[in-house]
C-alpha cells in the first residue's frame, strides 16, 4: 500500500513539473500567417511581430 502511495505521488509530481515546463513555451507553430502585429497571439513574456508576413517571436 506505501509503494502505491509513492508511485502516486510521484506520477503527479511529474504531471506538475510538465505542465510548469510548458507554460513559458510561445506557440509550436512558427509560421502563423500575419498582415500587423494584431493578428500574432500574445505570449507572457515574449515580444511579438509581425515580420515578412509572419508572426515572429523572441525573449523580452
Amino acid at each position: 500500500m506505501q509503494t502505491r502511495k509513492i508511485m502516486d505521488s510521484l506520477h503527479m509530481l511529474i504531471y506538475a513539473f510538465i505542465i510548469f515546463l510548458s507554460i513559458p513555451l510561445p506557440p509550436t507553430r512558427k509560421t502563423i500567417p500575419c498582415k500587423t502585429k494584431v493578428d500574432c497571439p500574445q505570449q507572457i513574456y515574449y515580444v511579438v511581430e509581425c515580420l515578412d508576413g509572419f508572426c515572429d517571436y523572441w525573449r523580452d
